[in-house]
C-alpha cells in the first residue's frame, strides 16, 4: 500500500501516487469497470431513449433529465410507463428521479404511489428515487395522500424524502402532520433541523 511521506504537498503526493504500480493497476480496473457499467446502462436504456427521442427528448442516458432545466413534458408518459418495467436499480432510480417535476402529478400520480407502495425499503435506490418523484410532483391536491405515505413506517427511511413535499404545502393539514410526524423517532431529527435553521436565520 502506497503511503504519503510526511511534509509533502498534495500535488507531489498525487504525482508519486500515479507512479505507484498498484495504484495504477487499481485505477485502471476501476475505470474499466465504470466503462463496462456505462455500456450496460446504455444498452439497457436503448429502447427508452429511442422512445424519448421520438417525441423530441434527446438524451444519452435517462440521468441527463434529472438535473436539466429544459422541459421534457412530452417524455413524461414514456418515463411513467418504463418506471413499471424491470430494469436495474440504477436505471429505475434515474427514471423515478426524472419524474420529480410538477407536471407528473396530473398524469401519473397514481403510478408513483403504486410503485412506491410495492417497492421494498431494502431496495433503497429505487424507493428513494420514487420518494423524490412524489415530493417533486406533489401539490396541495394530493397532499393528504403524501401525508399518509409519510406516516406509514413500513416505508422505512425513504419517508424522510417525502417531508419536503409536506413542508412545502400551505394547507393546515400539512402543518398539523409535520407536528405529529415530529414525534416519529425516524423523522424527528430532520424536522427538528428545520426549526434550528429557522432560528439561525432570525
Amino acid at each position: 500500500m502506497f503511503k504519503p511521506r510526511k511534509g509533502i504537498t498534495v500535488e507531489v503526493f498525487m504525482r508519486e501516487l500515479e507512479r505507484d504500480p498498484d495504484f495504477a493497476r487499481r485505477k485502471a480496473e476501476r475505470e474499466k469497470e465504470l466503462e463496462k457499467r456505462a455500456a450496460e446502462s446504455r444498452e439497457e436504456q436503448a429502447m427508452l431513449l429511442r422512445e424519448l427521442a421520438a417525441v423530441g427528448v434527446k438524451v444519452s442516458t435517462v440521468w441527463d433529465l434529472v438535473n436539466t432545466s429544459a422541459s421534457y413534458t412530452a417524455g413524461l408518459p414514456i418515463l411513467l410507463g418504463h418506471l413499471k418495467r424491470q430494469y436495474s436499480d440504477g436505471t429505475r432510480e434515474g427514471i423515478a428521479r426524472s419524474l420529480a417535476v410538477r407536471a407528473t402529478r396530473a398524469i401519473g400520480w397514481s403510478v408513483l404511489v403504486d410503485e412506491f407502495e410495492k417497492t421494498e425499503p431494502s431496495n433503497t435506490r429505487v424507493k428513494d428515487g420514487i420518494a423524490v418523484a412524489l415530493t417533486g410532483a406533489s401539490d396541495d391536491t394530493v397532499i393528504l395522500e403524501l401525508i399518509e405515505l409519510a406516516k406509514e413506517k413500513r416505508h422505512g427511511d425513504s419517508r424522510l424524502l417525502l417531508l419536503r413535499g409536506i413542508k412545502r404545502s400551505r394547507r393546515p393539514e400539512a402543518k398539523e402532520a409535520i407536528e405529529k410526524l415530529a414525534m416519529d423517532p425516524a423523522l424527528s431529527k430532520e424536522i427538528g433541523s428545520w426549526k434550528k435553521g429557522s432560528r439561525r436565520s432570525e
